[in-house]
């Protein structure tokens, strides 16, 4: 067993299962709220994103990835951006675990791997239960999808 080796396979299935949600999101959804209040489907993305973008910065590469909210309904922009904030995220996970160590957040690499990991799992269900509450049509393998993971 390989940890740092199945930490970024994780993560890279972790961003497959996001951009999976939002390759199966209608663009037209995107501007969405639940009882119209919150964050839209789109903001949910841009937030996973952001948040990716602010962790990147304090504990590894100085790099500013954050998309303004203006891009949410913006399905082009929001995968441009994720791919973008997924393979930076995967390499400040490489170099955390490589260090063995991490600056500005506590106690370890493997807690911050997993907060990040818990984090978008979260949106994803505010996503799908914006989807549900406001009877979007989404196909019932969509929500079985986001826990194949061995499957992407």
């Amino acid at each position: 067993m390989n940890i740092k080796a199945d930490i970024i396979y994780s993560w890279n299935q972790n961003n497959k299962v996001t951009l999976y949600l939002l390759d199966n999101i209608e663009e037209d959804w995107l501007p969405t709220k639940l009882n119209d209040k919150g964050r839209s489907i789109g903001e949910q993305f841009v937030h996973i994103n952001n948040i990716r973008s602010f962790w990147i910065n304090k504990v590894g590469e100085k790099i500013d990835l954050k998309i303004n909210k203006k891009y949410a309904n913006k399905k082009s922009q929001l995968i441009e951006a994720l791919q973008e904030s997924s393979q930076k995220m995967r390499d400040t996970l490489y170099e955390l675990f490589e260090q063995e160590s991490i600056k500005g957040y506590k106690p370890h690499p493997t807690a911050f791997f997993a907060q990040m990991i818990a984090h978008e799992s979260h949106h994803r269900g505010q996503i799908m239960t914006i989807i549900a509450r406001n009877d979007l049509k989404i196909s019932k393998s969509v929500n079985f999808g986001l826990w194949s993971w061995n499957n992407k």
